[in-house]
């Protein structure tokens, strides 16, 4: 039960660390020491759920940290393409032809990215796990991104917010996200 309202707690300040200039820095450093706990308690379940050696553990760590800052700017340039996006496909203001074309063709590079990205992840983990321990860390990583998206979701209904607003969000909340170490 401690553990449940744990990640509960968690996975609802996720959304405040990237709204961290808005606030006092004691809030912003809570938020990053609680998110810093939730990384090394996953990496411990990963650990101890994949049978890792200590060496592997270390370096899907190693590997975790370098691929989490692509990770972070693929998701940056999401959100701002599909802000202008948004911002294009107001009602009843006629969209730029020319932008819309332009933003969709961003968003399907992002993609191909995206893509790649996790390619190549897979192929500098494949180093040092095997496949069956690639196949279970994705599925945890898959379990981990939907419970985030479903707390979230359930914090936004609680507020009376509507959760969508940008183009594609529909399709990407059923996608869910990537979660890492």
């Amino acid at each position: 039960m401690r553990s449940t309202f744990l990640w509960s707690l968690v996975l609802m300040m996720v959304p405040l660390s990237s709204a961290g200039a808005q606030r006092p820095d004691s809030a912003s450093q809570r938020a990053d020491s609680l998110r810093n706990r939730i990384q090394e308690r996953f990496a411990s379940r990963v650990q101890e759920q994949l049978n890792l050696t200590d060496d592997q553990a270390v370096k899907l760590r190693v590997t975790s940290r370098e691929f989490d800052t692509r990770w972070r700017d693929l998701m940056s340039r999401k959100r701002g393409i599909r802000q202008q996006m948004a911002d294009q496909l107001k009602p009843g203001i006629a969209a730029n032809q020319d932008s819309v074309a332009k933003l969709t063709d961003a968003l399907i590079q992002l993609r191909m990215a995206e893509a790649q990205t996790a390619r190549d992840e897979l192929k500098e983990q494949s180093k040092y796990l095997n496949a069956v321990q690639r196949a279970r860390l994705y599925a945890m990583r898959e379990r981990f991104a939907h419970r985030v998206k479903e707390v979230h979701g359930h914090r936004g209904d609680m507020r009376g917010r509507h959760r969508g607003g940008h183009w594609g969000d529909v399709k990407e909340h059923r996608r869910g996200e990537r979660g890492g170490i």
